[in-house]
This record gives C-alpha cells, sequence and structure tokens, in this order.
C-alpha cells in the first residue's frame, strides 16, 4: 500500500527541486529520525458486488508517512480510502517544507510550503490541483518518542501538540 501511496500522490510535474521544501525554519535531521515512518490503519469489513467475483474494496483504510531528509525539509503523505454502497473513494495529498526537531525536548516542527491533493471516485478523477497557501497547516507541532517494537521496527510515536494518543509511525525502507 505504502508504495502505491508514494507513486499515486506525487504529481507528476509537481517540483522535485528544493522550491517545493521553501525557505522556512530548518534543523538537520539526525541519522535516528531520518528516513520513512508510516503509519496505517484499515477495515475489517471488505465489499463485494452482488457478482461474487467483484471485489470492490476494504471499507476503509487510512494511511500518513514521513520521509524526514538530513537536511531539515520532510515530506508527509496521506491516502485514504472507502467504500460506500458500490462508490470506491481515494484522497490522497503529498505536503512538503522545512523541519525543526528539538531532540532535548523531544519536539518536532513541520513548516508546510507546497501539498498537492487528488480526489477519485470508481478510478475516476474528481479533483487534483496543488493547494493554495491559506487551505494549508502551514505549522504543526508534534512531540516524539523513539522505540525499538519487540520485532525490531523502528517506531516514532508522535503526539500532535502533545495532546491524545500517540501514534506508532513504523520505519519503512
Amino acid at each position: 500500500m505504502l508504495a502505491f501511496h508514494f507513486s499515486a500522490c506525487g504529481k507528476k510535474d509537481l517540483k522535485n527541486n528544493e522550491d517545493s521544501y521553501g525557505n522556512g525554519p530548518r534543523t538537520n535531521v539526525s541519522s535516528q529520525l531520518q528516513g520513512n515512518w508510516m503509519y496505517g490503519n484499515f477495515s475489517m469489513t471488505e465489499y463485494w458486488a452482488q457478482n461474487p467475483s467483484g471485489y470492490i474494496g476494504n471499507a476503509f483504510q487510512f494511511a500518513m508517512a514521513f520521509k524526514f531528509n538530513s537536511n531539515g525539509t520532510y515530506e508527509q503523505y496521506f491516502t485514504s480510502s472507502t467504500v460506500v454502497g458500490t462508490t470506491v473513494t481515494y484522497q490522497q495529498s503529498v505536503t512538503k517544507g522545512t523541519i525543526e526537531i528539538d531532540e532535548v525536548a523531544k519536539t518536532i516542527t513541520t513548516h508546510a510550503n507546497t501539498a498537492h491533493y487528488k480526489k477519485t471516485k470508481n478510478g475516476q478523477n474528481i479533483e487534483e490541483r496543488d493547494l493554495n497557501k491559506n487551505e494549508l497547516t502551514l505549522t504543526v507541532n508534534y512531540t516524539y518518542e523513539v522505540k525499538t517494537e519487540s520485532n525490531g521496527t523502528k517506531a516514532i510515536y508522535l503526539k500532535l501538540n502533545n495532546t491524545g494518543n500517540a501514534l506508532q509511525f513504523l520505519q519503512r525502507f
């Protein structure tokens, strides 16, 4: 799913140069936090068409991923899929910007610069565009804790604005 997510969310002509990330505040990212981190969830309910060979899809899927780069830039990926009746809706986005990490206070602050959004229903594009600056959440604050899971996988537990339960982002490739 993550491979699909990374390929499906990216707009082919979206700038991949430094301009996409902007000139926001940034700190270098330590090797402990660099890389790809993913959180996801899905429903146990599956939908089939009245013709039993017609699989429609999982009732609900949700994934978020971060890529923290050594130079203080980041990419955030989001994808969700829902099935209602026979309609499959996908929503996807990719946001790029700069990142500040305070390893003593265990905080991460992201500064969004660009974002691209895409929505499809039953495989047909409904909306695809770059978001305007006024549609972006420009600054987001997280607290974090780095752990190693029992199977040896590294994880970052992120808590948005130091509230609620932390989400477990597992390190991937």
